[in-house]
């Protein structure tokens, strides 16, 4: 029997030795992490036009009246949900930041010494102790069982964290992208035409003829026009946000904290096990009968 367990310790060892899975594992890390600095973008990028927009529309209250309610009524609440949406975008980038800094410290040189070392500790401990127990040797074995945890633990988060993205969450994020950048570049080329008239109204002057205050006046209808056709668009962009922030919240704070769970139960389970040293004893000195 202690052959068998000498064996899988440093087959085990090997394992991690030998298997480098760290590389791929930060690939995927670096996309994940990539599209959320994307839809951080989106957000704050969405934000700064429409306080553009906001902002521009003022200068033209005394030439479109209703231009000042439509925008108001349009654009307020749904600015108040992309602040939100940066706010979730910025909490998932920093968690994906720790996330990160796990991954590296796992594949660093000391941790394998580490493991070396509870190697062969519990190989010392198992073939040449004296003692009639193997208390100290049984706590080896825990050792080496947290330190293979915290070498694989978060490579086999990032995995399991692109499995469930490829095969559930990538639909979601794909479509709910597409459709906010649609709105943010309809929402630009209303900000553009607002910067247009601005400029226009400066270069004509207070005492300007009646053709450019005309053209102001039908540019401000045409910019309320577009915000009641974008109207529908800022509906859809809206629960399409609304998506993005459960994929981001799934995938980058609901998932981490279950698998920190599920990591700190393992490890407690690890060390609060009760073993009967007895049958341990027993087991590990029992000779094989041959035929």
């Amino acid at each position: 029997m202690r052959i068998f367990v000498s064996v899988v310790l440093l087959l085990l060892l090997l394992f991690s030795m030998t298997i480098h899975l760290d590389e791929t594992a930060l690939k995927l890390h670096d996309e994940t992490f990539n599209r959320a600095m994307i839809s951080f973008g989106l957000a704050k990028g969405l934000n700064a036009i429409i306080s553009l927009i906001q902002g521009t529309e003022l200068s033209f209250t005394p030439v479109g009246v209703g231009l000042n309610f439509s925008i108001g009524e349009v654009l307020d609440p749904f600015n108040d949900m992309v602040e939100r949406f940066s706010w979730v975008m910025l909490a998932s980038s920093v968690s994906l930041g720790i996330q990160k800094l796990l991954l590296v410290l796992s594949s660093k040189m000391f941790l394998q010494i580490a493991l070396i070392a509870s190697v062969g500790l519990s190989l010392l401990l198992l073939w040449f102790k004296k003692a009639s127990n193997y208390t100290f040797f049984i706590f080896s074995l825990k050792v080496f069982a947290l330190l293979f945890l915290l070498r694989f633990g978060a490579i086999l988060f990032i995995y399991s964290s692109s499995l469930l993205y490829t095969s559930v969450l990538q639909p979601e994020y794909t479509a709910s992208s597409a459709v906010v950048e649609n709105t943010k570049v309809k929402l630009e080329e209303i900000q553009n035409q607002s910067t247009m008239l601005v400029e226009s109204k400066k270069s004509s002057g207070f005492f300007g003829d009646v053709r450019s205050k005309y053209d102001e006046l039908t540019g401000s209808f045409n910019i309320s026009k577009q915000l009641s056709a974008v109207q529908n668009n800022i509906e859809e962009a809206s629960q399409n946000i609304i998506q993005l922030i459960t994929v981001f919240i799934v995938q980058t704070i609901l998932l981490p904290l279950l698998f920190l769970w599920f990591f700190v139960l393992l490890i407690k389970w690890i060390f609060l096990i009760k073993v009967d040293m007895d049958k341990i004893t027993l087991l590990l000195n029992k000779k094989e009968v041959r035929i």
